[in-house]
């Protein structure tokens, strides 16, 4: 396999010039509206962001293997003997996830640690081609991982940039996990210990950054336990106290625990309102809930901050009031069908530009409001040199909250449950009766994982390909 040819400065300047001139695709136009069709009622809200900007993020039912041991980990106990999926299959998957979804969507590319998977059994190449297949496709993926494997070969992550196009990576690190070499989980005593860990990483995004020349962004998973709660603010206060962290980690993401697959659940389990109480706290500022919802609002809370570089200073991007909101909501209805995640070229800040000159009545509201936020001191000085110097970015900052198993079993008496599924943001593609069809991740959990992976380990033709617990039953004998 060939990496693709560099990129250069006109070729930048022609995907800037397309996002510019057709910044909206017709084609997620319809698959908005027909996501916005299939919304409860009760939820078609004017702070609804699906059906308005996203139809669901997907995933894909990849390689159950993880080197880890944690404390939390929502998979089923056998999870580690299942075969990884044939490339021919994860093919399928992705194009399941494809027709679910539309064009410029994102994708999930996880299971257990798919990178810990495909390392350890020698079939590098198929994540490489997995991770390509699907922005061939016209999807976005992102690789999930614990990222301890790609941290100690950043050459499989540099062919994953350079020949997959890879350009997201979510890295989990906490307190939960157990199996980081140098970091026994009986010695963690706080998130602050895992920081040299947290810096590692982005180093490491940084220095493929220059090695490939390709804009690599990666998001923090975090789970929430009794154990770590109070440290969520600390997490967040250590992001934000360099504006280059949150340059590389474009989205912090906190998860209450989930009485479910092998988690050993907290004597004192955590709620959502914990979990918030902790953000705003790290935030530095109180922030709404529900000043936007994604589905459901007992599933997912986010709030987004823009940062200046140099300085760190930073301002919350949730509308204030009810004709803030009105002008956000507004702002929202144009977006649809525009994909603003990042790329190497810059193309969100030209499709933004490019959507505002198409909507000169709305440009004109949104500098009024700006004015009127300049005049407020919510706008400092520093923060318009930052935004007129063009260096700003934006951070995502959230939490989503998974069901137990327990919950889920239930949707068919509980009409709150029923309706989070209904609405869910998070589904993959699971074939059911031949038919293709976005299953939410919930659902996967409470039973879907378990069905799945007895299927695999009944198919003979998975069984005689090489599989990560092979490679490392080998490895040990090699070494006995």
């Amino acid at each position: 396999m060939h990496a693709p040819r560099p990129l250069t400065k006109a070729d930048h300047w022609r995907a800037r010039w397309r996002a510019f001139r057709n910044p909206a695709s017709g084609e997620k136009k319809a698959y908005l509206e027909r996501r916005w069709a299939e919304l409860p009622e009760e939820l078609k809200t004017p702070n609804q962001i699906s059906g308005r900007y996203l139809t669901h993020c997907a995933f894909t039912l990849g390689a159950s293997y993880c080197s880890f041991h944690c404390t939390h980990c929502y998979l089923p106990k056998n999870a580690n003997s299942v075969p990884i999926p044939s490339l021919e299959q994860m093919r399928e998957q992705i194009d399941a996830n494809r027709r679910l979804q539309g064009p410029g969507a994102g994708l999930q590319i996880t299971g257990g640690d798919v990178a810990d998977a495909y390392w350890r059994s020698g079939r590098q190449d198929e994540l490489v081609e997995i991770v390509r297949y699907a922005v061939r496709s016209g999807l976005i993926p992102m690789l999930f991982t614990h990222g301890q494997t790609l941290f100690e070969h950043p050459e499989f992550l540099e062919r994953l940039v350079a020949e997959g196009g890879l350009r997201q990576l979510a890295v989990h690190v906490d307190m939960t996990q157990a199996g980081r070499k140098g970091y026994p989980i009986q010695k963690v005593t706080c998130e602050a210990d895992l920081h040299p860990v947290r810096q590692k990483f982005t180093d490491l995004a940084l220095e493929i950054r220059r090695r490939t020349g390709h804009l690599l962004e990666m998001a923090h998973n975090c789970t929430v336990t009794e154990r770590n709660i109070d440290s969520v603010p600390e997490i967040i206060r250590w992001f934000l106290a360099d504006p280059a962290r949150t340059h590389v980690w474009r989205m912090l993401s906190f998860q209450p625990e989930a009485d479910t697959g092998r988690t050993i659940f907290s004597k004192k389990p955590i709620t959502p309102d914990d979990v918030w109480e902790k953000i705003c706290e790290g935030v530095g500022r109180r922030v709404p809930r529900d000043a936007t919802i994604f589905g459901h609002p007992d599933c997912n809370s986010w709030t987004s901050l823009l940062v200046a570089r140099p300085s760190g200073e930073h301002m919350t991007l949730t509308p204030s009031g009810k004709r803030e909101g009105e002008l956000f909501f507004a702002a929202l209805d144009r977006v649809a069908g525009v994909s603003l995640v990042n790329d190497s070229s810059g193309t969100p800040m030209y499709k933004v530009l490019g959507l505002l000159s198409q909507n000169v009545g709305l440009l004109f509201r949104l500098l009024g409001s700006l004015v009127g936020k300049t005049f407020r001191r919510e706008i400092t000085p520093g923060m318009w040199r930052a935004i007129l110097g063009g260096r700003v970015h934006t951070v995502g900052i959230g939490m989503h909250n998974f069901m137990g198993a327990a919950n889920v079993a239930r949707a068919d008496v509980d009409p709150v449950i029923k309706c989070r599924l209904d609405s869910c943001v998070f589904k993959g593609a699971v074939k059911q009766n031949g038919e293709w069809v976005a299953v939410p991740m919930c659902s996967m959990n409470e039973r879907k994982w378990s069905e799945i992976y007895d299927e695999r380990l009944q198919d003979p033709q998975l069984a005689s390909l090489p599989q990560a617990t092979s490679r490392v039953a080998e490895g040990s004998a090699a070494e006995a």
